[in-house]
């Protein structure tokens, strides 16, 4: 039995496209298409990829604000998808999630108060003395006054509305809190001064996180394992600095070498990825990558690559470095 507090196995998430097609099968967009991996307790595991690969679909999925088409997501051994109410209301207590946007994840007829106590009352947790004393304490964790209980989300910056967001997903204290860009809307001076409350409050209250974001600095920053996908597929996962030292994968290897280096010195990218992503209503034959990948074989288009794991904890989908597992760092 796996000691991991969250498995994610064969999810598929599949929207239906309105309007018939002229063969008259119906169709289907893909934004999740049959990932597996696994959340250890404690850890912060993150989830990279360009906009549009899925990584968002599947953290609202894991939280339940997605059906998943096929597949399922097990917390601490039990399926969060089993019956017809879905997730049981401890689980909806365990599992919490941090939206992108601070400005629209916060209702603003609510005074701060009482978008942080909501999840409170929805639970029917404790008296309505001890929401309001727990209210109080949350505040203060994430660098409020009281006096600020009675104020509203538009008196206040975007990263203090963001703490606002991460105060409501500590409220139940949960175990594993879904962290779904947090940091991109904010202005980059802000952004590091949430990235270390969100460090400070997963040392102190020994939460687990997925953290999904486009920005790998962030990512080898805050997270110790990180999932790379590509048009609703993991292409590689490993351990952070293994994958940031050594990716395996074409696809990883080009996003690496994007970050942004201040250094004039230094020229452009030399694995920069040609073309567009395909649709994910009609994803590629073979590898999902293959259309962009300059190393792409005729095997690549044909048939779909197998997640491998090359050395411990390191896991890629590519035939390249399965057929030549000697040079693979020379991608």
């Amino acid at each position: 039995m796996s000691d991991a507090l969250l498995e994610v196995k064969d999810l598929k998430v599949y929207y239906p496209v309105k309007g018939g097609s002229f063969t008259g099968k119906k169709r289907y967009v893909k934004a999740v298409d049959g990932i597996s991996f696994e959340v250890h307790r404690k850890e912060a595991l993150g989830i990279v990829g360009e906009s549009g690969c899925g990584k968002s679909t599947t953290g609202h999925c894991i939280v339940g604000l997605v059906e998943p088409y096929s597949g399922d997501v097990l917390f601490e051994g039990k399926s969060i998808f089993a019956g017809k109410k879905r997730r049981s209301k401890e689980q909806a207590k365990k599992i919490q999630i941090i939206f992108q946007d601070p400005y629209s994840s916060l209702d603003p007829r609510f005074t701060v108060g009482k978008c942080i106590r909501e999840p409170l009352d929805v639970q029917g947790v404790g008296t309505v003395a001890e929401r309001n004393q727990k209210v109080l304490e949350l505040m203060k964790e994430v660098g409020f006054n009281e006096d600020q209980i009675t104020r509203y989300p538009h008196e206040f910056s975007g990263g203090q509305r963001q703490r606002i967001g991460i105060a409501r997903a500590l409220a139940l204290d949960p175990e594993l809190i879904i962290c779904d860009e947090p940091v991109s809307a904010l202005d980059v001076s802000i952004q590091a001064q949430i990235l270390n409350l969100m460090q400070s409050l997963k040392d102190k209250h020994d939460l687990t996180y997925i953290f999904i974001s486009h920005n790998l600095s962030v990512v080898h920053h805050l997270c110790d394992r990180v999932v790379v996908m590509y048009l609703g597929n993991i292409v590689e996962m490993a351990d952070k600095d293994r994958l940031f030292d050594n990716p395996l994968h074409p696809y990883t290897k080009a996003l690496l070498e994007a970050i942004p280096v201040p250094d004039p010195e230094i020229g452009s990218m030399t694995g920069e990825i040609q073309g567009d992503v395909p649709s994910p209503m009609n994803p590629p034959t073979g590898c999902c990558f293959h259309t962009r990948c300059p190393y792409a074989t005729e095997q690549c288009a044909k048939v779909k690559p197998v997640m491998q794991e090359t050395e411990k904890g390191h896991f890629v989908a590519c035939h390249l470095v399965a057929n030549n597992p000697a040079d693979n760092i020379n991608l």
